[in-house]
This record gives C-alpha cells, structure tokens and sequence, in this order.
C-alpha cells in the first residue's frame, strides 16, 4: 500500500512539473487573459496556503521553549530525565523550521544579500528573483526531493522510531518532512516568481496576506479584473 501511495504521488509530481514553467510562459505571453487569472489563482492559492501553514507552525515555538526549559530545570535540579520529552524539543525544532520555510519565504525573511538587493530597482529584484528561483531554489528542492525517496519510503516501511525504547516512536514522521519541505518551497518559489514575471511586464498582482511585507513595492494601482463573470478590483500589495 505504501509502494502504490508512493508512485501515485509521484506520478502526480511528475504531471504538475510542467506548471513550474508558468513564470517563464507569462512573460512570453503576458497579455493572455486566461494565463493571467490561472497565476493570479495560483499565487492566491499557494500564498494562502503557506501564510496558513505559518500561522500553525509557529505555535511550536512556544512549545518547544517550555519543552526545552522544563526538561533542563528537571534535570539539573532535580536530576529527572524523559526521554520522551527530550526527543520532542528535537520534533518541535525540526518541524518548526521544515514547516515554516514557505512562510518565511513570502514574508521575504531568508536570507539575502540585502546590500545589493535593498538598492536595486523593483524590477532588479523581480529578475533577480526567477533567476534564484530557476537557478538555485528549484536544482536544490528537486534533487533533495528525488534523493530523499528511499530514505522516507524506508521509514515508512518500518514506522520508523527513536533507538531508545521509551522514546517517540515517529522518526518516519520526521523524515516526511524532507520532501514536505521540498514541496511547500517550490510551490512558494513559484508564486514569487509569478508575481516577479507580473512585476517586470508591469502587471498588477493579486493582494498578499495580511501583516506580509510586499515584495515589489513601487506601484501602488488598481485594475478590474473580470473573473467568474464579476468583475473585482485588486490592490496591488505585491
């Protein structure tokens, strides 16, 4: 059952990879009405599904600091130790940081060379944007996802768990949050390379969510964009 799951999801990957070439399609074609609204949809969707994802996983955070303070305090002072409670600082890190990348990067948080990057020119940093995304961002997610295969389907098999007896018995979960990771960066590198193909044709793009910063911030308009037959004005936040 494992084996079928794992090839259906590949096959699923394999049939959405084409979609990752939207960016470089829009800025060939950005006149098409159709191809607009389908990234104005994607970016929406993807943006709000890591904005979500971000505002669940931060809440690890303060759970990982009592998990980390209350198993120091009962061991140095009381010279208690769980296992169980050790391990889930490890679990609670670890899926703070894998979760929380997507989030992270549309808030535009990662790091950057913010010497150069501050500087440049809306557009500067819309090419500067597909570039990395087509260049670095999108090799290192890919292969991490392709090697990583064996190393999650093992897991699975087994249902993996800690080498100590009373441990957490969910390594296997750990490790699906490789190509989890993968995923959710690709997907967020693609809507900011949509919204960069739509920056450097002089597009509005779809409002952010809220509290983001935006990432092209020149312009400030408004269009009407027909969409189901009703026509919405969108803010450009982007």
């Amino acid at each position: 059952m494992i084996d079928t799951f794992a090839l259906a999801l590949k096959g699923i990957g394999w049939i959405f990879l084409p979609v990752l070439l939207l960016p470089l399609v829009y800025l060939f074609w950005p006149n098409s009405k159709r191809l607009t609204l389908i990234s104005e949809d994607l970016i929406t969707i993807i943006d709000g599904l890591s904005y979500r994802l971000g505002e669940i996983t931060k809440w690890a955070m303060p759970f990982l600091v009592i998990s980390v303070a209350f198993s120091v305090f009962a061991l140095s002072i009381f010279g208690l130790s769980w296992t169980k409670l050790s391990e889930s600082a490890a679990y609670l890190h670890a899926s703070t940081i894998m979760l929380g990348a997507a989030a992270t990067l549309l808030a535009g948080q990662h790091v950057r060379v913010d010497i150069f990057h501050s500087r440049m020119s809306d557009k500067a940093r819309a090419r500067v944007d597909i570039i990395g995304y087509y260049v670095f961002l999108l090799p290192v997610t890919l292969t991490i996802l392709w090697n990583s295969q064996s190393f999650v389907n093992f897991g699975w098999r087994i249902f993996e768990g800690s080498n100590e007896n009373d441990g957490i018995r969910g390594v296997f979960l750990l490790k699906t949050l490789i190509p989890i990771f993968c995923l959710t960066m690709i997907a967020q590198g693609l809507s900011i390379s949509l919204r960069a193909a739509m920056c450097l044709e002089g597009k509005t793009r779809p409002p952010r969510p809220a509290h983001t910063p935006p990432l092209f911030p020149a312009r400030d308009t408004h269009k009407q964009t027909a969409h189901g037959g009703t026509a919405a004005a969108r803010k450009e936040l982007s």
